[in-house]
């Protein structure tokens, strides 16, 4: 439970930096570690009507890989769009976790992609679809298509967290904050938000955003991505 209380510290600090408000009534923490969970979740189960229940699998603990602060930031900062969900938790993860854990493991998530991308997916940044991940609501799995592949889960929190770092390190955090405000989770509802919220909050479309994030992975040098 040290772990858990390090993290939570960690996350209420940022929460108060930022002026994020938590949720009121905050939910009873309910921890669950088990060998049948293949990943972890908390996200799910606030959606379910679960508020505070936290998987996690028994040998990420075992290991000393369990992305704590990620899941606390689901039950801190739920969301209705999955695509912002998954990216703000892999980036707080990232940025003040204590640990490295799934899906990056310490790495960069801008120079992971840029690195790694075309070995791993067989393209470049220019064929994924930022847009498509917007339109995904929670609960349902990050997925996008690739040419004929369906790509789940991994590949896909890289690409939402690496948006949303960009999306907080390139523009004012407090746009951030009202963009994420704008699809709020509400138990067994379903809200990726209006594309139309993108030019209200940031004066930019999604696309010119996207276009905007690709040409910031494009330009990362390949050594330095190697070093």
């Amino acid at each position: 439970m040290a772990a858990f209380d390090r993290e939570i510290e960690k996350l209420d600090a940022w929460a108060a930096k930022q002026g994020w408000q938590l949720p009121s009534p905050f939910p009873k923490l309910r921890i669950h570690i088990s060998q049948r969970y293949r990943t972890a979740r908390s996200l799910v189960p606030q959606w379910t009507g679960e508020p505070g229940r936290m998987e996690f699998p028994a040998f990420r603990v075992a290991v000393g890989e369990a992305n704590i602060l990620h899941e606390l930031a689901h039950i801190y900062f739920p969301n209705a769009n999955r695509m912002l969900a998954e990216g703000l938790a892999v980036y707080l993860q990232q940025e003040i976790g204590e640990n490295v854990s799934y899906p990056d493991f310490g790495e960069d998530l801008h120079l992971f992609i840029r690195r790694e991308l075309k070995a791993g997916l067989g393209c470049d940044v220019q064929h994924i679809s930022i847009r498509s991940l917007d339109q995904i609501t929670t609960p349902t799995s990050l997925m996008l298509r690739v040419g004929r592949r369906t790509i789940r889960d991994g590949w896909t929190y890289f690409f939402a967290g690496s948006f949303v770092r960009f999306l907080i390190e390139t523009y004012e955090s407090d746009k951030f904050h009202a963009l994420y405000s704008r699809t709020p989770l509400v138990p067994l509802q379903r809200d990726a938000g209006s594309p139309d919220r993108w030019r209200e909050v940031y004066g930019f479309s999604l696309d010119e955003l996207e276009r905007q994030w690709k040409e910031l992975i494009s330009s990362l040098n390949c050594s330095d991505a190697m070093s």
